[in-house]
């Protein structure tokens, strides 16, 4: 980062930024917006939502957890339904319980 540009950051306010940038600066600070806008400033740049993320750990994490019987304690962990606890077991079968004959 230019030493001209270090000199002024700690004079940013998020009012300064263009609009853009507001939201992110808000979140993450005046500084980090910059050093972000540096690093991708021109780029086409996507978020994705984290959800499909956090669902994926979430879903491993059940699986791990489960002992074959904790359906309704791994659905009130993860507020979850029995039967989406359910589905998200059914998607590895050899985490099920075994079949009784």
């Amino acid at each position: 980062m230019d030493q001209w540009i270090q000199t002024i950051i700690p004079h940013l306010t998020t009012e300064d930024l263009p609009e853009s940038y507001r939201q992110v600066a808000a979140i993450i600070g005046v500084e980090a917006a910059v050093r972000l806008s540096e690093y991708l400033g021109g780029l086409p740049f996507y978020f994705p939502q984290l959800d499909g993320i956090l669902r994926k750990k979430r879903d491993q994490a059940i699986k791990k957890e489960f002992t074959g019987t904790n359906y309704r304690d791994l659905a009130i962990k993860y507020s979850l339904t029995e039967r989406w606890v359910r589905e998200i077991l059914s998607t590895n079968p050899s985490q099920e319980q075994p079949p009784l004959f």
